[in-house]
């Protein structure tokens, strides 16, 4: 009896293993289920045979501190730009209108950002001479602007002679013979659309493009209009168009180099004056995003903020950043001129503003930069040390000397004084700790009190206070 059951259960246990016990290859082939039964396969086999970074999308076009935009050239960057901006999943996401651009006229770029700013609100794409790139074909039909209040609901706005105009919408045309008239009339189109002049005016190089590329971010975001001028003779269309704002604050983009000495006496008979410049395009950008006068400027010195990187090399890359300046992003532009690595300019300023933190990280602020192009701009090095020096780092608190940079011999402000405004640890905390939100606190870098909605060391991302110490200002404002 116990033979026999032994017996049975052995032929059950062939038979569930598909094994045959008639000695015929080919029955227990015919027995044995094949992969398909026992266990269906999800995965595709050509992709078995991908690298994981073509299975997965590695390296990623995002990190946890930067986001690449684009692709190839700025045409790409700025159909990327609009349509991260404008998602237009509804009708309150879609754009009221679509600027066309000639992506062989940067000038036309610089200066049409303004038309990104408030009330009006319309990204940029562009077009190559007169027929439109696939991409911005696409853009465009998918953003499907919608035709704002302005512009007796123009829904595309073609800046400068040889734009295409789309037959399928509704088209306002802004001309002009050169860079200097283009200028002066988006200007006085802009002017029309606001209601007024603006208070404050750009006038930069119409010459020498990377000195005039960070005008772009700061017209989106204030509204004010960009003019430009050759280094030795202030053209008349831009001389009549600065009269036309009323004796505006007249701010100058650019070094004596490309807007020489007697363009800012000339100026200076139509308004204040005054310049910010730099040396080369990486600096004079980050001077520009530094500088701050009453209600003209970024005046970026703390950390909890944004920013774009682009190329100097890429001048249309400008009218791209004009869309990331506004709509919550606020972000100024900030060039490269070198795709493999940081400059070191670059890299010591987003340091000066990198944000740190000593108890807890979800009180603090946050960066983030934006890069346009893709690694012919800006290479995955380069943006993985972008990564690095935007990261919110823990600090180390050394009483009231203030704090230590990790892995480094950078000992801090330390705790600032009744006096000093600037960077310690924490915002008047004399123990480094961060104290509580007070009007008369002086700005500090440690976790700080939490500022009021529109205070402005309340950041981009975070409305909390905090910047790693070691670095002048801090993130915390007063509420």
């Amino acid at each position: 009896m116990t033979k026999a059951l032994a017996t049975a259960l052995l032929m059950l246990l062939l038979a569930l293993t598909g094994c045959s016990v008639s000695g015929d290859p080919e029955s227990a082939d015919r027995a044995a289920p094949s992969v398909d039964q026992r266990e269906p396969s999800t995965t595709d086999e050509s992709e078995e045979e991908k690298p994981l970074e073509a299975v997965v999308g590695l390296p990623p076009a995002t990190t946890k501190s930067t986001t690449r935009l684009g692709g190839g050239d700025a045409t790409a960057d700025a159909a990327a730009v609009a349509s991260v901006v404008f998602p237009s999943t509804s009708d309150a996401t879609r754009p009221p209108a679509v600027v066309l651009v000639d992506a062989g006229n940067w000038q036309a770029g610089v200066a049409a950002s303004v038309l990104m700013s408030s009330p009006l609100g319309a990204p940029l794409l562009l077009s190559d001479g007169d027929e439109l790139p696939p991409v911005t074909e696409e853009a465009l039909g998918r953003l499907d602007p919608k035709g704002g209040d302005q512009l007796e609901k123009a829904e595309v706005i073609a800046v400068g002679d040889g734009v295409p105009k789309p037959e399928d919408r509704k088209v306002e045309a802004i001309g002009g013979r050169d860079p200097y008239e283009l200028a002066a009339a988006i200007d006085q189109t802009y002017s029309a659309i606001r209601g007024e002049p603006s208070g404050n005016v750009i006038v930069t190089t119409g010459e020498r493009a990377a000195f005039a590329m960070p005008a772009a971010a700061w017209a989106a975001r204030n509204g004010d209009s960009v003019l430009f001028t050759k280094r030795d003779e202030l053209p008349e269309a831009t001389r009549k168009a600065v009269r036309e704002h009323e004796r505006p604050d007249i701010f100058i983009l650019g070094p004596e180099s490309v807007v020489g000495a007697g363009v800012e006496k000339e100026l200076a008979k139509l308004g204040a004056v005054e310049r910010i410049s730099a040396d080369n395009p990486v600096d004079n950008a980050i001077e520009f995003a530094r500088f701050q006068s009453e209600d003209f400027g970024w005046g970026i010195t703390a950390p909890g903020q944004n920013f774009t990187v682009a190329s100097a090399g890429r001048p249309l890359d400008a009218a791209a950043s004009a869309a990331l300046a506004t709509k919550g992003t606020f972000a100024p532009l900030l060039l490269t001129d070198s795709a493999a690595t940081l400059p070191k300019a670059l890299e010591g300023y987003l340091l000066d503003v990198q944000p740190g933190y000593d108890a807890n990280p979800n009180q603090s602020v946050f960066n983030r930069a934006y890069i346009l192009g893709d690694a012919s701009a800006v290479s995955l090095a380069a943006q993985g040390r972008l990564d690095e020096i935007t990261e919110l780092v823990p600090v180390e608190i050394e009483g009231e000397a203030g704090g230590r940079r990790p892995g480094t011999d950078d000992p801090g402000r330390g705790a600032p004084g009744p006096d000093d405004p600037g960077g310690g640890s924490g915002r008047g905390g004399a123990d480094g700790a961060g104290g509580p939100p007070d009007a008369d606190a002086p700005r500090g870098s440690g976790s700080g009190g939490a500022p009021g909605a529109d205070a402005p060391g309340g950041g981009a991302n975070r409305p909390n206070g905090g910047g790693a110490p070691g670095r002048p200002g801090g993130g915390g404002g007063p509420p």
